[in-house]
């Protein structure tokens, strides 16, 4: 999966409706680290208001200050993707944070079992 818009084709088309997470190494340019932590302040803020959100967290690399991790747990495939459909995340997050991406980031996509 090396585009965030491969996502809702899975998320379109399982039968599970459990929890899922999804976890996004993002690579951000040395000089766009202070821009991109204020974006990330923004995102973190619209996301925890949305429903069905369970976790949303940026995390530091522990080796590298231009590498964020982003955690995000979700009550189902069907909030992750009304997640990715919000207004918030494709006209701001997208387009602000794609001048800052060094390369392209690593996403990983499961289900959590509990």
């Amino acid at each position: 999966m090396n585009n965030i818009l491969d996502v809702p084709g899975w998320l379109k088309s399982t039968d599970y409706t459990g929890p899922v997470g999804l976890t996004v190494k993002c690579y951000i340019k040395p000089d766009k680290v202070g821009e991109y932590k204020v974006l990330m302040k923004e995102h973190l803020e619209e996301t925890l208001k949305e429903p069905g959100v369970l976790r949303f967290r940026v995390n530091s690399d522990y080796e590298s200050g231009n590498i964020f991790w982003l955690v995000e747990e979700w009550e189902s495939p069907a909030a992750l993707l009304t997640h990715l459909s919000t207004s918030w995340f494709q006209d701001q997050y997208l387009v602000r944070s794609k001048p800052m991406s060094q390369q392209v980031s690593q996403r990983a996509l499961y289900k959590i079992n509990n």
